[in-house]
């Protein structure tokens, strides 16, 4: 792929997960104002376990056709009826276990939103496949136009169901709209005719790549979901309503750019055949990303205060002001890893990803109760950056490195020095009013990471340049 071709690729696919981000901030803005933080609680609890069910699906099905390419329609049918039969097993699942769920919570609600949402497994395991067949043709336009259509008609069908009084309800009216939407428009983007099928030949390495994504899936599933589990048994539906707005605050970035990365990173780094190419690329994303990202997380720190928090939101969200400097420090190092994780995909090894999720989850469930015990949501959010931020990234940067035979350092500097860069800046910046606190940040974190990350200074400024260079010639030929 060329220099001009990657970048179209990547101003699509960062449209696409922009426009569906500010959606469902939009969504999540009007939301806070109708409903209250109790009612976000009971959608947060059913979302655990939709989450837990949709891993299986999300980045396996799809990511392996990406891996293994369309030619061989073998392959290619055998993933959409594994796909699909893993939705209905799942969907059944989750219809069985949702009076279980709504007992051990005390919320009798869940039974239906559970029903509902097992519906949607079938069409996110159809979805799947879509995405996988477009990323593989790079059709990142496609897949960008499907999913902003997709979300806007979310955001009309929540708010208009919130306006009327459906409470929580509105959030799993909106999903379903969400995915019958996507699956229509993605199917006929994907203009493929699938059919019901399981080659004995493909089998056995569909589902061997399929599990290892899945147990990928799993671990990241309970690191990025008991924290939400642990507050809502233990402290309840309104301190897990509290955390979760900030957890969706905190990690808007995050999400963004974890699926442009996510979306373009795996497609590119399996089209890089020589593994010294595949290294070297890999360090130069994490530079950048890390050296970029850094202070916007620190700008985030310092503009989103109490006035600001009640102008925007409401002040009965002022409670979960208190846990956003932590979330922030766990959103920066999750971004980080994700270029990983798509580097060990893109070389078929999704079951290093699984081992090291695996191995983390039991650590972090239980600093999370110890959070909890300690300082409530507050202490939560600590454990979820000290576990899941700093300790995960080393360990997960220091399994992906021995597996494949690089040297550590050469990613554990660029991810861990723009951050101290942006402590020390906000530190210095506190001294002043709030007003100038910004400006006087973004001026210290630029000398210092002048003289302190030259070489990451400038290829950023290098990357930046050319990005505005191209965006005002490209357009015209979108």
């Amino acid at each position: 792929m060329n220099r001009t071709s990657l970048v179209k690729n990547g101003l699509w696919a960062t449209y696409g997960a922009i426009a569906t981000r500010f959606l469902a901030l939009l969504s999540n803005l009007i939301l806070a104002r109708l409903l209250l933080p109790s009612e976000f609680g009971v959608i947060a609890i059913a979302y655990i376990f939709w989450g837990f069910a949709n891993l299986f699906i999300t980045n396996t099905a799809g990511s392996f056709l990406i891996y293994k390419g369309l030619d061989d329609k073998r392959y290619v049918n055998t993933t959409y009826t594994i796909s699909l039969g893993i939705g209905f097993v799942l969907a059944i699942a989750m219809l069985a276990l949702s009076p279980l769920a709504a007992k051990f919570f005390g919320v009798p609600s869940l039974i239906g939103i559970l029903a509902v949402l097992a519906f949607n497994l079938l069409l996110s395991s159809a979805q799947g496949v879509y995405v996988g067949v477009l990323r593989q043709r790079m059709q990142y336009r496609e897949l960008a136009n499907s999913t902003t259509i997709s979300s806007l008609v979310r955001v009309f069908c929540t708010t208009a169901c919130a306006f009327l009084g459906f409470s929580y309800w509105s959030f799993v009216i909106g999903d379903t709209a969400f995915w019958l939407t996507i699956c229509v428009l993605m199917h006929r983007q994907a203009n493929l005719n699938f059919r019901f099928q399981i080659a004995p030949e493909a089998r056995a390495e569909v589902l061997s790549y399929c599990l290892g994504a899945t147990g990928s899936g799993i671990g990241l599933y309970v690191n990025y979901n008991c924290d939400n589990f642990v507050i809502g048994k233990l402290l309840g539906s309104t301190s897990l309503g509290y955390y979760n707005f900030a957890y969706q605050l905190t990690t808007s970035l995050t999400t963004i750019l974890t699926q442009v990365l996510s979306q373009l990173g795996m497609s590119v780094f399996a089209q890089l055949k020589d593994d010294r190419q595949q290294e070297d690329a890999l360090v130069k994303v994490v530079e950048r990303i890390a050296f970029l990202s850094a202070p916007l997380y620190a700008l985030v720190f310092l503009v989103v205060d109490e006035r600001v928090l009640s102008w925007v939101f409401g002040a009965k969200w002022l409670p979960a002001l208190a846990v956003i400097p932590w979330l922030l420090i766990f959103a920066y190092f999750r971004l980080i890893n994700v270029s990983l994780s798509c580097m060990l995909s893109a070389k078929g090894r999704p079951g290093v990803n699984a081992k090291v999720n695996l191995y983390v989850a039991p650590l972090a469930v239980l600093s999370f109760v110890i959070g909890v015990q300690q300082g409530g949501i507050v202490g939560v959010s600590i454990a979820a950056a000290i576990v899941l931020g700093v300790l995960w990234t080393i360990y997960w940067w220091w399994t992906g490195c021995q597996t494949l035979h690089w040297s550590l350092m050469q990613f554990l500097i660029p991810c861990f020095k723009p951050a101290i860069i942006a402590l020390v800046a906000i530190g210095i910046s506190l001294s002043v009013s709030t007003i100038v606190q910004p400006l006087l940040f973004i001026g210290i974190y630029l000398v210092c990471g002048r003289f302190v990350a030259a070489k990451q200074f400038f290829e950023c400024q290098s990357l930046v340049n050319r990005l505005t260079h191209r965006l005002v010639k490209i357009p015209k030929s979108m």
